[in-house]
């Protein structure tokens, strides 16, 4: 059996796979569970911004009665309302009973009264803590470096005020993606989760209403994280962190030699149960079994854009021939 010890952040990781912040992760048991069959880490169910910063029990009951409209809050919420205090008390819960480290997940907007939430996460006992910027650019006053300039903010004062590893969890919406990762390079990020998903959402024909679509990731969406990761591997010092579409052990293979630290899922466990984490795992342990590779580190980052012979194939060239080929 190969090692399949991973560094993360500075986190001792038993192995690669990550529960990733989901409907799952707001249940103990689920975690156990994820643990028991192989994870090396679990994130928790984000903590949105608003639930900080929700005054009175009215807007809280708005926030649970919209709980699906997030990306990420498909049956986010249990029976009972799930506030700042909870949250602290099942992360403490979590860190109790899990031997894995347990990374807390706060999904916002811009710096405000969630940053100070953060020393509190901290002081719970979180290993880490993943910020989700999950924002829509819609207002046209604001130019894209506006937008990019409240993250960076945002992140910059996270980072002043919690010593554990921050990492941050970005959607592929950006003109220079590689720029604003080297911008946060320079604030310390630990880690990179990519991607996030936002909500995209529907019409309702019978309604005549705008309508909230929540849907797993596919398989095919794997290869947008797989991309960039190639690409950034060796050009950031964070960690690098997949998520999104992966579905089974070739694919996270995949990840790992593209330059992953960490293959996070998800929506491959909503869909087949956590215990599909251990064939994943097992599968991943015998594609280094039949390649002779006693330790998952001796090939990360092999294929990355740097270390394959082709580079150009992770950028246009790629396209191009494609296409070029097709038309012959």
């Amino acid at each position: 059996m190969a090692d399949l010890t991973t560094d993360f952040m500075g986190l001792s990781l038993p192995t690669p796979l990550v529960l990733g912040s989901s409907a799952l992760s707001n249940r103990l048991e689920n975690l156990q569970m994820a643990e028991g069959h192989g994870a090396g880490a679990v994130v928790l169910r984000s903590l949105f911004e608003e639930q900080i910063e929700a005054a009175d029990s009215a807007l809280q009951e708005e926030l649970s009665r919209g709980a699906e409209m997030s990306a990420e809050a498909r049956t986010f919420f249990p029976p009972q309302r799930v506030g700042p205090h909870d949250y602290l008390a099942f992360l403490e819960t979590a860190k109790r009973t899990l031997k894995i480290p347990v990374i807390a997940s706060l999904n916002c907007v811009a710096s405000g009264s969630w940053t100070e939430y953060a020393k509190e996460i901290e002081s719970a006992g979180a290993d880490a803590l993943e910020v989700n910027i999950y924002a829509v650019g819609a207002d046209p006053s604001l130019s894209s470096s506006e937008v990019e300039r409240c993250y960076l903010e945002a992140v910059a004062e996270e980072k002043n005020t919690i010593s554990i590893p921050v990492a941050v969890k970005l959607s592929p919406y950006f003109t220079s993606l590689a720029h604003f990762v080297e911008k946060l390079d320079g604030l310390g990020v630990n880690g990179l989760v990519l991607f996030n998903r936002f909500l995209q959402p529907d019409i309702s024909l019978e309604r005549l209403a705008a309508a909230p679509s929540m849907t797993l990731s596919a398989p095919g969406e794997a290869l947008l994280p797989l991309r960039w990761i190639g690409i950034l591997h060796g050009r950031t010092k964070a960690h690098l962190a997949a998520t999104t579409g992966v579905y089974d052990a070739a694919q996270a293979v995949k990840m790992i030699l593209a330059g992953a630290q960490v293959v996070q899922l998800a929506s491959a466990l909503v869909k087949h149960g956590i215990p599909h984490m251990g064939k994943v795992l097992a599968g991943i342990d015998d594609w280094l079994g039949k390649r002779g590779v006693t330790a998952v580190g001796e090939v990360r980052g092999s294929l990355s854009q740097r270390g394959i012979q082709d580079p150009a194939a992770f950028e246009r060239a790629q396209y191009v021939h494609l296409i070029l080929s097709q038309n012959t």
